[in-house]
């Protein structure tokens, strides 16, 4: 559920970034003549919007766990991502936060791939999400085993 609301957060952000991208780069990029004149081609704009949205959400998750161990899902519903076998510390170190993060939201740098890159995308998303219904027992997904990290509920 953390994660749903994070990407509710996150995806309007990556919406916004896309259509500011889009506007600006692409505009009339294919005149009625047939001749180019905008400033970069549509696979451009999708190449910078993969890298730029992508950045915002390793970015977002980063930040905050390396603040606090959580992010706005997170701490909605009451619960942190801290080292694994070490006490609950007020945030993560920098190495474990940019990996957890890195490992989380890093698929998304797919979506410039066209027409399979959103499919890819998602799919390592939702099997990074998904993996900590399987592992046993810490249920971490496999960003958490890539940082070291586990998340535990704190209230």
């Amino acid at each position: 559920m953390a994660r749903l609301i994070d990407g509710v957060i996150l995806f309007i952000v990556s919406f916004v970034v896309g259509l500011i991208l889009g506007l600006f780069l692409l505009a009339s990029y294919s005149s009625q003549d047939g001749s180019s004149s905008g400033i970069a081609s549509p696979f451009v704009v999708s190449l910078l919007s993969a890298v730029i949205s992508t950045a915002l959400w390793v970015a977002y998750d980063f930040f905050l766990l390396k603040m606090s161990g959580q992010t706005v899902g997170k701490m909605v519903m009451g619960i942190k991502a801290v080292p694994v076998g070490q006490p609950i510390p007020k945030g993560l170190s920098t190495d474990m936060a940019i990996k957890r993060a890195a490992g989380t939201w890093g698929y998304y740098a797919l979506n410039f791939i066209p027409v399979l890159g959103g499919l890819l995308a998602f799919v390592g998303v939702g099997l990074n999400g998904a993996s900590q219904l399987w592992d046993k027992p810490l249920q971490q997904t496999f960003a958490d085993k890539f940082a070291r990290t586990v998340v535990v509920k704190i209230k």
